[in-house]
């Protein structure tokens, strides 16, 4: 497939996504008919066949238009799974390739209930036995780890910071806590560890200079979000009809101000989430802080967006039977996701003040 027919299968998973995704938001269930159907796409398989970060960004927002509970699980699974190719045992990166192109599911298990937004830097200590490291702890806000088979996991090994690719196994208990005010169909339980292994023969060497899919790929979901809270003011607007001539709201000049606003506000997210893919594609060296940027303004664009759509709808938006109150809901994890907000801004503010300290020599 092209990229262009990429983006046109993810238009049409995306339109499955939606017809369920509000009695996912209900039920608090996981969306199944989207991973059989995205398990069957090439869709799967196009981040390790070199698909660009500009065109995966796009499918990430295009199956959150959907649900964005789905986009971030989907996410989640590439993200932790194509980090086989930084395996150093080619045997092991064979059997991982193998293993991702059959459809195997994959859960991003670094989240420490203690760590906050610091995942990279691991709180919980490992004992090394033979053959490689015994942890027990807990990992939290594992999206879709109930259909995993593989967990991208992190652990203090010798007081270094391990990440390896691990077997989902019976040392592993689900424990059900999700019960969320939205990104509800994502089901990120909390994992308890209990002596799992974590074979030396899948730690992995990561290497900072290449592109994290994750990172690359979250201002996606807001982006994703706000188009779909977008299109429902619009088609609101144009429905809606006001006693006693019976005038469209679309006619009223606050409603035309205010769809203008969200509009604008939606094409600079989207402008600078492709910015910073571009730069991931060309290995700009400034790609990881224009990720970061990228990921502060779609944020903030969905939930100003999804809560003017609110407002525009009025009292109708408020029902369940429209999706919009659901948007609002599912706008407000965008901030609080790693890096939330406020880290970021410390981050990106001490950068470029040249307050961060310089990185280690060796």
């Amino acid at each position: 497939m092209t990229e262009a027919d990429l983006l046109k299968e993810a238009e049409r998973i995306s339109a499955l996504l939606a017809e369920h995704a509000a009695r996912h938001d209900q039920d608090t269930s996981f969306p199944l008919e989207g991973k059989e159907a995205i398990c069957q796409s090439p869709l799967n398989t196009a981040l390790q066949e070199g698909i660009s970060w500009l065109t995966f960004g796009r499918v990430i927002s295009t199956l959150s238009r959907g649900n964005p509970s789905f986009g971030t699980v989907w996410l989640m699974h590439q993200g932790s799974g194509i980090t086989f190719l930084a395996l150093p045992d080619p045997a092991q990166r064979a059997f991982f390739s193998a293993e991702f192109r059959r459809a195997a599911w994959f859960g991003n298990a670094l989240s420490e209930p203690t760590s906050g937004n610091m995942f990279l830097m691991p709180h919980q200590e490992a004992r090394r036995v033979e053959g490689g490291w015994r942890l027990s702890g807990a990992k939290r806000f594992v999206s879709g780890c109930e259909h995993a088979q593989y967990l991208l996991t992190n652990a203090l090994c010798d007081g270094q910071p391990g990440f390896f690719l691990i077997d989902k196994d019976a040392s592993i208990r689900v424990e059900d806590i999700w019960d969320t005010m939205g990104m509800r169909a994502t089901r990120s339980q909390l994992l308890h560890m209990q002596d799992t292994f974590l074979p030396d023969s899948r730690r992995l060497v990561l290497d900072p200079s290449q592109p994290n899919a994750i990172a690359m790929g979250l201002p996606w979901i807001s982006i994703g979000l706000a188009e779909a809270a977008l299109a429902f003011a619009i088609g609101y607007a144009k429905e809606r009809t006001l006693p006693p001539e019976n005038k469209p709201l679309a006619q009223m000049q606050w409603v035309q101000f205010s769809v203008a606003e969200m509009s604008t506000r939606l094409e600079a997210a989207r402008s600078l989430a492709m910015r910073a893919a571009l730069a991931t594609d060309r290995r700009e060296p400034d790609a990881p802080f224009l990720q970061l940027q990228a990921k502060l303004v779609a944020n903030e664009a969905a939930l100003t967006i999804s809560t003017s759509a609110l407002e525009l709808a009025g009292g109708s938006g408020y029902l369940r039977s429209r999706p919009i109150e659901r948007y609002v809901r599912d706008a407000h994890s965008g901030p609080l996701m790693a890096w939330s907000a406020p880290v970021t801004k410390d981050f990106l503010g001490k950068a470029l003040l040249g307050l961060l300290p310089p990185p280690p020599q060796g």
